[in-house]
């Protein structure tokens, strides 16, 4: 089963106000109950160590005020997002993944009953567009790159052609929705072994499979879509998203938003961990979304730190931290809380511990550290397991107050 990062439990150390930390410790107490993690919306798109829909529905409840807004710079696929309308929060989000941002406002956009008729209703045409090219024995609309070449079997890369093309040619708003259910299939048609693997491995796909998929992963969006509508309170909350970088926060100015955030709720980038460039470049390529931008600042992306030595690592993440929290602290009111969910990672035989280095660094930039709870991690990087041989790595969920 495939499981967020938070989805792993044990006991809970905690520190600084009891009240407080009982509650984050609370957040990080899940269990193994995939239906959980998967629940309405959560389930639809993969997305790497997304936060644990409970964690994120724990925190909210926990310290965002009732008529608050709720904000995550580091939206990925929307979870925070999500949990705070369900909460009866309006919630702001970023990331500069814009694959995220188009997720983040699928799965925040209320659809009424006609619109999720007519979704199903194109993906249909779609299909039956796809199946009449495959019948036809139809060749490729366009010249696919290597890496295509490579992921896919050709008659199943020439059917998702088809599909591309179909998605293409719908109108919108069904077209933004069918360009993520294809994005939802891509992998599993592919030879990748999974998102965050480059390893390949040879599948049987048979003719016509990835139509049926396609259409089934539709029918799936739409019932997914309904139980979150369900849950909802009325009137729902609204929760907008844009493509920004953490470390300026353009987006988030008066004009966009009247109402300043008072809690901020993320989980930044466990850093020198993933690189999510490289995670969706399959996806970014067929969905033509710019990555550049995305390229050039992902915060924490393990390319980055390669070639660093431990201390050189340790500073030059205090330093994305604190173009990070500069932002931060431009936009969130006065008195706003933040809670951020960070995990220890390592870089040679240096341990860079989340807790120690937030802390150090959030007091410089205008955040005092209020109460953290943490629990134990294993860890599966060979290279680096020495950093850890004093004291276990640890995810942390870390309470700040600005001011």
């Amino acid at each position: 089963m495939k499981r967020s990062l938070t989805n792993i439990g044990g006991r809970a150390q905690t520190g600084g106000d009891a009240k407080a930390a009982a509650v984050l410790a609370h957040a990080l107490d899940v269990g193994p109950d995939e239906d959980e993690h998967r629940a309405h919306v959560h389930g639809f798109h993969t997305y790497a160590a997304r936060m644990h829909p409970l964690t994120a529905a724990r925190l909210v409840s926990g310290f965002a005020e009732p008529d608050g807004v709720v904000f995550d710079p580091f939206c990925g696929s929307g979870t925070v997002l999500v949990e705070a309308m369900i909460a009866g929060r309006s919630a702001i989000g970023t990331d500069l993944n814009p694959l995220a941002v188009r997720l983040a406002r699928a799965k925040t956009r209320p659809r009424d009953d006609a619109e999720l008729a007519a979704l199903l209703l194109a993906a249909g045409e779609v299909a039956a567009h796809a199946n009449a090219r495959r019948k036809a024995r139809a060749g490729a609309s366009r010249r696919y790159s290597p890496e295509d070449v490579h992921l896919f079997e050709p008659h199943v890369l020439l059917e998702l052609d088809s599909l591309r093309v179909g998605v293409r040619d719908a109108k919108e708003p069904a077209r933004a929705d069918l360009e993520l259910v294809l994005s939802a299939i891509l992998v599993k048609l592919s030879k990748k072994q999974g998102d965050t693997s480059e390893k390949t491995e040879g599948r049987r796909i048979g003719a016509g499979y990835p139509t049926k998929l396609f259409v089934r992963k539709t029918e799936e969006w739409t019932r997914r879509l309904v139980d979150l509508g369900r849950l909802l309170p009325t009137p729902a909350p609204t929760a907008k998203v844009d493509v920004d970088d953490a470390t300026i926060l353009a987006t988030v100015t008066k004009a966009n938003h009247p109402r300043r955030p008072t809690c901020l709720v993320t989980s930044p980038p466990y850093v020198a961990t993933y690189d999510y460039v490289a995670h969706h470049a399959l996806r970014l390529r067929w969905l033509g979304l710019d990555a550049q931008d995305f390229e050039r600042g992902e915060m924490g992306a393990r390319r980055r730190y390669t070639e660093l030595s431990g201390p050189r690592a340790q500073g030059f993440w205090e330093d994305e931290l604190a173009g990070f929290f500069d932002a931060a602290a431009r936009v969130l009111r006065d008195d706003a809380t933040m809670v951020l969910l960070m995990a220890d990672s390592a870089v040679d035989r240096h341990a860079l511990r989340a807790d120690d280095i937030v802390a150090a660094v959030a007091r410089a930039h205008g955040f005092r550290p209020i109460a953290r709870a943490s629990q134990a991690r294993p860890h599966f990087h060979a290279a680096t397991t020495a950093a850890f041989h004093d004291a276990p790595r640890r995810e942390h969920a870390l309470l700040l107050r600005r001011g």
